[in-house]
């Protein structure tokens, strides 16, 4: 048997499968609980891509003798059958016996990074390399769980180590290119993206991420031919399909867009994502129906589909609706004939459950009432803030003397949203924050103290900020109801100015967010926003140049007159 066993690893090691196979089949024909064999199967199969079945062969062996290398090997296999809970309590069962050993961090932290638990993941990974500095997989994933949390300085420095011992690792120089390309060094991505690509012309998450980043720099034929390629030699890859569905969205290609967009689900693999036991509503009739629309994605998406709440209502009996907790009382005051019920509340967890005719995610609402321009009504506003809160911060505006009163928001989003493209430092604004006879008003939700004391210190100006009203929501929209004029970047109050029907003067970087299309003025979603585009990737001053001299105009208006729109 040990002859067997040797024959049958050297088999494994060489990479010679199918003689692999053979001889474990063989072993276990004599000795059909023989663990190693059991073992060896398993990585087989694994090798071949068969992890439904290595996952089967590898839990026998655990069976038969639960050593820590047998549950680490199964936690891998269990990870590429996305059992991540189940991945992570094996290498936890593996740790509490061998705590060294650095296949069970290397494995529980690529678990984790696909949870997206990007900091536990990269403790687990960075474990996983001190333990042994050699090991490049590991080193891999600990710099691509770098990416997830946004150290990209960190990322680069274990990348770089891998392609110094390796420069024909494929997967170090594609993490490599996400961590330029994620910094806005689109040019330096595609450079990175070609090399890796010239080692595995066919591999499908290299061409994705080389479309997006061509997509990044404005060569929208260019991507789309790389996306038509992903998808034809991988027709169900969701990543791509997602990617894809941003850049026809972009163009206003809804009819595809919206269907390919039907892959973010898969895609994200969301973790938060509920469970929902009714069935999907797909478009058909409604009438005399019960209807559950869920919110997902951040606050800003799900004001903007909120939009087509009117045409929907049109049709079932009843509807409700899951949203964040922030926008509960807007949403209920808003849409009276909805019932609103709050996002991981117990009230959601019931709904999940309870006999509704269909459930459907907010965002799909898209595909069935946003097929063309034509149907984007231009509306002027459909949320409506509380009149008494609203009557309260007219008084408290005017207490605060003449000149117009104009929110400002500097910075959007957070890792992953490419918060650095469209974030723009507050000292760069004072072209815009010198002019005189303006009262402004911080309506920035993320911590920025220190910002606007530097602001007040180094150049005398001092916006207002109540942090309290920023976190109320329902006040912050009372408050956009009695401001003259948000200028914002690309953020979620951008959404809340444009539902609310108020006018809004954006920054948008030269390759915005799909939401933002990729021309024009103006936003299909919000007839009230105003469209200020870079015309180079990180060059703001010819924007703000822009915009502070339309607002030295607009401030010496009599009250009552329409915001100027620009150009």
């Amino acid at each position: 048997m040990p002859a067997l066993l040797d024959a049958a690893a050297g088999y494994y090691n060489r990479r010679e499968l199918r003689q692999a196979e053979r001889a474990c089949t063989r072993i276990l024909q004599l000795e059909p609980g023989q663990s190693q064999a059991l073992h060896l199967m398993g990585l087989v199969k694994l090798a071949r891509g068969d992890h439904r079945d290595a996952r089967g062969w590898l839990e026998r062996a655990v069976a038969a003798r639960p050593s820590p290398e047998a549950l680490v090997d199964l936690a891998a296999a269990l990870t590429k059958n996305w059992e991540l809970d189940d991945a992570i309590r094996c290498c936890r069962e593996a740790l509490a016996v061998a705590p060294e050993l650095a296949e069970a961090h290397f494995n529980l932290g690529t678990a984790l990074h696909w949870k997206r638990q990007f900091q536990a993941a990269t403790e687990s990974l960075q474990e996983a390399v001190r333990l042994n500095p050699d090991y490049l997989p590991a080193r891999v994933n600990f710099g691509r769980s770098l990416l997830g949390i946004g150290n990209y300085p960190a990322a680069q420095r274990e990348l770089e180590h891998v392609i110094a011992a390796n420069p024909s690792h494929a997967g170090a120089l594609l993490f490599y290119g996400i961590s330029c390309h994620e910094q806005g060094q689109f040019d330096k991505a595609i450079g990175y993206y070609d090399r890796a690509h010239a080692l595995k012309p066919t591999a499908t998450d290299i061409l994705g991420n080389m479309a997006n980043a061509y997509r990044d720099v404005g060569n929208f034929a260019r991507s789309a031919e790389i996306f038509e390629q992903v998808l034809a030699l991988k027709p169900d890859y969701a990543e791509a399909r997602n990617d894809y569905s941003h850049a026809l969205l972009a163009r206003g290609h809804f009819v595809r867009g919206w269907k390919l967009y039907e892959a973010r689900w898969e895609a994200n693999r969301w973790p938060d994502r509920a469970t929902y036991a009714q069935p999907l509503w797909t478009g058909g009739s409604l009438a005399g129906k019960r209807l559950l629309v869920w919110g997902e994605q951040g606050i800003g998406d799900q004001m903007m589909f909120a939009s087509m709440f009117p045409e929907l209502l049109k049709f079932p009996a009843s509807c409700t609706v899951v949203c964040e907790q922030k926008l509960m009382p807007l949403f209920a005051r808003s849409f009276p004939a909805v019932h609103t019920i709050a996002r991981r509340s117990r009230e959601h967890e019931a709904a999940c459950r309870e006999p509704y005719d269909y459930q459907v995610p907010i965002a799909s609402l898209g595909q069935y009432f946003r097929r063309s321009y034509a149907e984007f009504p231009r509306h002027s506003g459909y949320l409506r803030a509380d009149p008494a809160k609203v009557a309260a911060w007219k008084a408290r505006l005017a207490a605060l003397g003449p000149g117009k009163k104009v929110a400002i928001s500097w910075r959007g989003g957070f890792v992953g949203t490419r918060r650095h493209l469209r974030s723009i430092g507050i000292a760069e604004w004072l072209p815009i924050l010198r002019t005189p006879g303006v009262e402004f008003i911080s309506l920035q939700y993320t911590d920025c103290a220190e910002e606007l004391a530097a602001l007040r210190e180094h150049h005398g100006i001092a916006p207002h900020h109540w942090q309290d009203v920023i976190d109320d929501y329902d006040e912050t929209a009372a408050l956009v109801c009695a401001l003259d004029l948000v200028v914002s970047v690309c953020t979620s109050l951008v959404h809340l100015t444009g539902a609310l029907g108020r006018p809004a003067w954006v920054l948008v970087p030269a390759v915005p967010e799909w939401r933002y299309m990729l021309a024009g003025d103006s936003m299909p979603w919000y007839p009230s926003v105003k469209l200020y585009r870079q015309d180079r990737i990180g060059e703001w001053n010819e924007v703000i140049g822009r915009v502070g001299a339309l607002l030295k105009d607009f401030a010496l208006q009599p009250a009552g007159l329409p915001v100027p729109a620009g150009g």
